[in-house]
């Protein structure tokens, strides 16, 4: 269980990796970058071993690449999006949306159904822990920038 899991994250990483390098982020961002992509898959197989819930998983590891997004543009004086979009790369439901449209393709309705809901959970889980850090930290910051200017 414990090989399983290193071995998905040394994956996420690799997977992240490619896809930073593919966006063109750039040489100095590149670790930052890869790391949101580890961080983030790492949280959500946590997660996932203790409740075994898909949204809750996606939604906390998707929450926490977002914070870390947005801490990593702030440090390191780049845009939030070359640290987010990577990040949460190995979060995306590709197996269940494959599995759903071959289910749909070879006529086997409850397959589809069932592998249909789970990316719908994924996809919402993601969608939701992105705009619940979006509205928090944005909020912290509005908060600080008010009472620095008091």
């Amino acid at each position: 269980m414990i090989k399983e899991s290193i071995l998905q994250v040394i994956m996420a990483g690799i997977g992240t990796l490619g896809f930073s390098i593919y966006f063109r982020v750039r040489e100095k961002n590149v670790a930052a970058s890869t790391a949101a992509g580890i961080i983030g898959w790492a949280i959500y197989l946590l997660i996932f071993h203790f409740t075994e819930q898909l949204f809750l998983s996606n939604f906390v590891a998707a929450f926490l690449v977002y914070l870390y997004a947005e801490i990593m543009a702030r440090i390191l004086k780049a845009p939030s999006n070359i640290f987010l979009i990577p990040g949460i790369i190995p979060l995306l439901p590709g197996g269940t949306l494959y599995y759903t449209m071959q289910a749909i393709v070879e006529g086997d309705r409850d397959t589809a159904v069932l592998q249909g809901t789970q990316t719908a959970i994924i996809t919402v889980g993601i969608a939701a822990g992105i705009v619940v850090g979006t509205v928090l930290f944005y909020y912290i910051v509005r908060r600080s920038t008010e009472k620095k200017s008091k």
